[in-house]
Parts: C-alpha cells; sequence; structure tokens
C-alpha cells in the first residue's frame, strides 16, 4: 500500500475491443505505470465503449481484463461505476478484474476523510430530453434481461446500429443540450448539502467548475464541480486526490 492516500478518478476511456488500438495502449500504461501508486481507483462510467454481456466481452477485452485484475491483486482496490455504454457488466466482471460495480446512479464516497458526490453525469444532461427517455428504458431491468437472452451475433449487431444512430444524433444537437443542466446541479448539491464536491465524466469536457458565490450566506459558496475528461490516443484528464483535496491532472503517452 502507498505511504501516502492516493486517489485515482476517471471516466470515457471508450476501450476498443482492438489491445492495439492507441486509447488501449495509453489505458495500459495507466495501469502499469500510474495506477499501481494508489490505493484507489474509481472509473464513473463508459470504460468500455460498448458491453453487450460478460459472455462476449470478458473474451474480446482479455489483455484490459487481465490488466485489472493484475492491478487488483497488486493491492489497489478499483471501483467501476455503470455508463451509458457498459451499464451491462456483472458479476462474471467482477469476477474476472476483482473490481467492484457501483450500481447506483449516484454515489457517496468518503476519500481520505473528504465526502464525494460520484456520477457518471448523463443523468445531469436534462436538457437532452431524447437522450433522457431513451436511457429510462434501457435502464428496465426486465428490458437488460432480455437483452442478455438474445443470441451474442445478434447484441452486437444491434449495439453497432445504436453506436451509430448515436453518432448521428450527437452530430445533430448543440453543445448547449448535450452538456449539464446547472439546475440539475444544483438540485443534486441540495440533496447533500454537506458535500462539497461532485465530479463526473460523460460530457467530456475536463475542468473544475466552482459555484458563483450570489450571496456570502449562499449554500453554494464553496461548491466544487469536477469534470474528467475523455481518453484520447495521447493524452488523459483525469482526478487525483491527495490529502483530501481533488486536482485535475494530465497523463500523456510515454
Amino acid at each position: 500500500m502507498p505511504q501516502q492516500a492516493l486517489c485515482y478518478i476517471l471516466a470515457d476511456v471508450h476501450l476498443q475491443p482492438d489491445p492495439q488500438h492507441p486509447v488501449n495502449q495509453l489505458f495500459h500504461q495507466f495501469l502499469t505505470r500510474l495506477a499501481p501508486q494508489a490505493d484507489e481507483i474509481y472509473i464513473l462510467g463508459d470504460l468500455f465503449e460498448s458491453w453487450v454481456g460478460d459472455d462476449i466481452e470478458l473474451n474480446r477485452y482479455q489483455t484490459e481484463i487481465n490488466l485489472l485484475k493484475q492491478l487488483s491483486e497488486q493491492g489497489t482496490q478499483i471501483y467501476i461505476s455503470y455508463g451509458n455504454r457498459d451499464f451491462l457488466m456483472r458479476k462474471d466482471f467482477e469476477q474476472a478484474t476483482g473490481a467492484l460495480l457501483i450500481r447506483q446512479d449516484i454515489t457517496i464516497r468518503t476519500i481520505q476523510d473528504t465526502p464525494l458526490l460520484l456520477l457518471h453525469g448523463d443523468t445531469l444532461c436534462t436538457d437532452d430530453l431524447g437522450y433522457q427517455k431513451m436511457r429510462h428504458w434501457l435502464h428496465k431491468p426486465w428490458i437488460q434481461w432480455g437483452f442478455l437472452q438474445l443470441p451474442k451475433h445478434t447484441r452486437l449487431k444491434i449495439a453497432q446500429s445504436m453506436r451509430k444512430r448515436s453518432g448521428m444524433a450527437t452530430a445533430s444537437k448543440s453543445n448547449q443540450i448535450m452538456d449539464v443542466n446547472q439546475q440539475a446541479v444544483e438540485i443534486l448539491f441540495n440533496q447533500y448539502p454537506s458535500i462539497e464536491h461532485m465530479i463526473h465524466g460523460h460530457t467530456h469536457r475536463p475542468a473544475e467548475h466552482r459555484t458563483a458565490k450570489a450571496h456570502a450566506t449562499d449554500l453554494f459558496d464553496k461548491k466544487t464541480r469536477w469534470v474528467v475528461g475523455d481518453w484520447q490516443p495521447e493524452l488523459a484528464q483525469l482526478i487525483e486526490i491527495k490529502n483530501g483535496q481533488p486536482k485535475l491532472i494530465r497523463f500523456d503517452k510515454d
């Protein structure tokens, strides 16, 4: 275990089935160079470009699964939450990687004595009505169960079609619609008034957002929303936590 408590929080890696893909290669470097220094790692969704069932994807992502297992066995605790692309991970994934799945949309974790609100971030994008409607149905247990009963080739074909339609829909939407809704952020902070930090991904817009101070006694005077970035072939932007303080950092390719 590290002498100084250290935690990394990331999201939106979007691993591809090809282990030689540049983004996969950068993630491999992270798992073998940076991650072993940490006692905890949180991956807040969309680790994979898609996940259509443990029975298919554990084989397609065998290199990454093995590296996660190796990291877990070395003593780093790995927590992975669902994104909008990989919410069908189940117990076989946990057993194969040694990671623990966070199945709630929103989780509260105290890291180094600092309470944090952790989430993927898509539930904050309430202006994107079409996406929210689709998400509502895709997260129904009976729909997920039915999908996982389909033949493997059918699931892969459906996932490919959905990614294509999603890309076309995204291209036609404004940046404002695809970003978080500020009122949704404030509502969530209101639900947890003692928590000062929120961390999420999904929007692919890494930044530190400090809430504007309307009044000296405003509830949001000390609130900070941290957004981690999506992974690029040569660069990732993630959160590092030391001494209970989050910090947005870069991880660059060798």
